[in-house]
C-alpha cells in the first residue's frame, strides 16, 4: 500500500475529486482585550471573527458550516482537501480498493493522539462509522449506504466491505466523516450527547472554553503531527462572535480581530483591498448559491410554478452587480466545476418575467383584484442574514418576481434559526449556498434521493423516477456510462426545476497581513482560511 497523495488520487477511480453545509443574535464583544499583534514571540494568539455561535458540538451530528470551523479543527478526518481541491492524507496515510471496488482499506498514521493521551486507532474509525450508520447521523450516513461490515484487523488498518462498488466511497467518507474518540463517545448516547464541555480532540486545536454570544477559545494540540517542527506558532485561537458582517469588518480594520472566518462581501472588497494592513486571499467555491423549493408545499409542488420562479432570476445581472463579477453562472444542479458531468445540452431558464406571467396564466392563475399579483401566489423566501451577498440577492429576486405577478416575502433571519427551519422543512423557498460538494454522485444522492438517510434533501422530494436514476448511476462502474447517467439526472432535475441555481462564487477572505502570514487556504467557504491545518501553519508577519 502506497502512502502517498498519488495513491489517493488514483484510488478515486471513476470520479475526479475537484472543485454541503451551510448565525445567532450575538452581543458585541465589549471588554475584549486589545489584540496582541503577533504575541510575544512565543505564544501567539489569533482572533477570528464569526457571526454565529456553535449550535452543536457533536462532530457526528452537526451539519453547520460555522460549527465545523471549530469541530473540524478538533476532530481529525481520514482525508482533508488541500489548496488544489485534492484529497490528501490526514489521519489516513493512504487507502486502496480491492475486490473490484467492493473492499476499501484505509491505513492510519500511528502518531495521532487524543488530547487526554489515548492513541487514535482504528477502533475510533470503526466506532464513528458504525455509530453514524446505526443512528443515521449527519450527511455521512448516506455515504455509508453500501457498507456491509467494517473490520479493524490491527490498530492502524480499517477495512470497509461494500455490497456494491461505489467509486466515490473512500474520498467521500474519508473527507466528510469526523473521527470521534470511541473511549468517550461510546459511553454516551451519541444521538443526544451534547459534547459541550471537557473536549477531547486530536486535531490541530482543542476547544478549551465556550461563551455563547462572546467567544470560543482553542489551544494548539502539541501532538498534532502536521504542525511545523516545534509546534504551531499560533498557540491560541479565539473565535469572537459579532452580530453582523459589517461590525466584523470594522473590527478587522480596527485591529480587534486578525481574520474573518466568513468570506468578505463583494461590496466591501475594494475598501479592504486598499488597506495596507489587510491581505486578501481568494479561493474557488466547491458549492453554489441556489433557490430550493419545498415541493411538499401545495403550490410549489407544481412544476410550472417552479419553472416560472426560475424565469424571474436574472443571474447575469446578479453576478455583475451583487458579486461585482466574482462568480460564474450555472444551469442545472451540477456545478461547472465538475465540467465532465455538467450536461452541455442544458439551457438555463431565460430571465423573462413576462413569459413567467404567461406561463402562470396558462396554468390557470388569475389576478382577480387587478393588483398586479396572482391570487394566493405568495411565498416566503428564507435566507441567512449573515450572508450579505445573499440578502442583496433576495431583494433583487423579490423585485423581479413582482414583475411576473409573484409575491415574495423575505425572511432573512439569524443563521442558526435559518438552518433549523431548513432542516425541519419549515420553509417554502430556501435561498442559500451549498458549502462543499466534493463529487457529483454524492451530491445527487444527498440532495434528491427520497430514502437518503441523514441527507440534505431539502426539497423533500419523493420521486420514484428520480430515485431510480440516482440509484442506477451510483452503482455504474463503466465511466462513460456513469457520466451519461449523471448528465441525465442533471437534465431531469433542471426540467423539474427543483432548484434554481444562481452562481458559483469566488470567495475572498480578509486578514491582518501586518500580523500573520503563512495561511494554507482551501477552496470553499466551509474550509477557507480556518482549517486546523491552515491555522497550524501560520506564523507572525515580519
Amino acid at each position: 500500500m502506497k502512502n502517498t497523495t498519488s495513491r489517493l488520487r488514483n484510488g478515486a477511480a471513476a470520479i475526479a475529486a475537484v472543485a454541503a453545509l451551510m448565525l445567532s443574535g450575538c452581543a458585541l464583544n465589549e471588554g475584549t482585550p486589545e489584540n496582541e499583534a503577533a504575541g510575544d514571540g512565543e505564544s501567539l494568539t489569533m482572533r477570528i471573527g464569526t457571526t454565529t455561535d456553535v449550535a452543536n458540538f457533536n462532530p457526528l451530528q452537526s451539519l453547520s458550516k460555522t460549527d465545523n470551523w471549530i469541530l473540524n479543527a478538533m476532530y481529525p478526518h481520514l482525508l482533508r482537501i488541500d489548496e488544489n481541491a485534492e484529497k490528501v492524507p490526514e489521519l489516513a496515510s493512504g487507502y486502496e480498493y480491492e475486490d473490484d471496488g467492493r473492499t476499501v482499506i484505509f491505513t492510519l498514521r500511528d502518531d495521532f493522539v487524543w488530547s487526554d493521551g489515548e492513541p487514535v486507532t482504528s477502533a475510533d474509525v470503526v466506532y464513528s462509522a458504525e455509530a453514524t450508520m446505526e443512528h443515521q447521523l449527519g450527511n455521512v450516513a448516506a455515504k455509508l449506504t453500501w457498507v456491509e461490515s467494517i473490520e479493524a484487523p490491527d490498530d492502524h488498518t480499517v477495512i470497509f466491505r461494500l455490497s456494491e462498488p461505489y467509486a466515490p466511497f473512500a474520498e467521500g467518507v474519508g473527507f466528510w466523516m469526523s473521527i470521534a474518540p470511541e473511549h468517550i463517545f461510546a459511553e454516551e448516547d451519541v444521538t443526544t450527547f451534547a459534547n459541550d464541555s471537557d473536549w477531547v480532540g486530536a486535531g490541530a486545536y482543542i476547544l478549551e472554553s465556550a461563551d455563547a454570544g462572546q467567544s470560543y477559545t482553542m489551544r494548539a494540540n502539541e501532538n498534532y503531527p502536521y504542525a511545523p517542527e516545534g509546534g504551531a506558532a499560533v498557540e491560541t485561537v479565539e473565535y469572537v462572535v459579532y452580530p453582523d458582517v459589517n461590525t466584523m469588518i470594522l473590527a478587522l480594520q480596527n485591529g480587534d480581530i486578525d481574520l474573518m472566518a466568513s468570506p468578505t462581501p463583494a461590496s466591501a472588497l475594494s475598501g479592504l483591498e486598499s488597506d495596507p494592513n489587510i491581505g486578501i486571499e481568494t479561493v474557488a467555491s466547491l458549492g453554489f448559491a441556489h433557490l430550493t423549493y419545498n415541493v411538499t408545499d401545495e403550490l410549489l409542488a407544481e412544476q410550472e410554478v417552479r419553472q416560472a420562479l426560475s424565469m424571474v432570476v436574472d443571474t447575469e445581472a446578479i453576478i455583475a452587480t451583487v458579486l461585482q463579477g466574482h462568480g460564474q453562472e450555472m444551469v442545472g444542479p451540477i456545478s461547472p466545476v465538475f465540467a465532465e458531468f455538467d450536461n452541455p445540452e442544458l439551457e438555463r431558464y431565460p430571465f423573462d418575467p413576462e413569459a413567467a406571467r404567461d406561463l402562470l396564466e396558462d396554468s390557470g392563475y388569475t389576478d382577480s383584484d387587478g393588483d398586479g399579483f396572482f391570487d394566493d401566489l405568495t411565498f416566503e423566501m428564507v435566507c441567512d442574514q449573515s450572508n450579505a451577498n445573499l440578502t442583496r440577492v433576495a431583494e433583487v429576486i423579490r423585485d423581479d418576481a413582482a414583475e411576473a405577478g409573484i409575491q415574495l416575502e423575505l425572511a432573512c433571519i439569524e443563521r442558526n434559526t435559518f438552518l433549523a427551519r431548513t432542516r425541519e422543512g419549515d420553509y417554502q423557498i430556501d435561498l442559500s449556498q451549498w458549502g462543499v460538494f466534493d463529487n457529483p454522485m454524492d451530491q445527487l444522492r444527498s440532495t434528491y434521493l427520497s430514502s437518503n438517510p441523514g441527507g440534505i434533501n431539502y426539497n423533500l422530494v419523493e420521486d420514484p423516477e428520480l430515485d431510480e436514476l440516482v440509484n442506477v448511476a451510483a452503482t455504474t462502474v463503466d465511466h462513460d456510462q456513469f457520466v451519461e447517467r449523471i448528465q441525465a439526472i442533471d437534465a431531469y432535475v433542471h426540467d423539474q426545476a427543483l432548484l434554481t441555481p444562481l452562481y458559483v462564487e469566488d470567495f475572498h477572505f480578509a486578514y491582518r497581513s501586518d500580523r500573520f502570514t503563512g495561511f494554507q487556504p482551501s477552496p470553499s467557504d466551509l474550509l477557507g482560511m480556518v482549517t486546523g491545518y491552515s491555522l497550524s501553519q501560520v506564523t507572525a508577519a515580519q
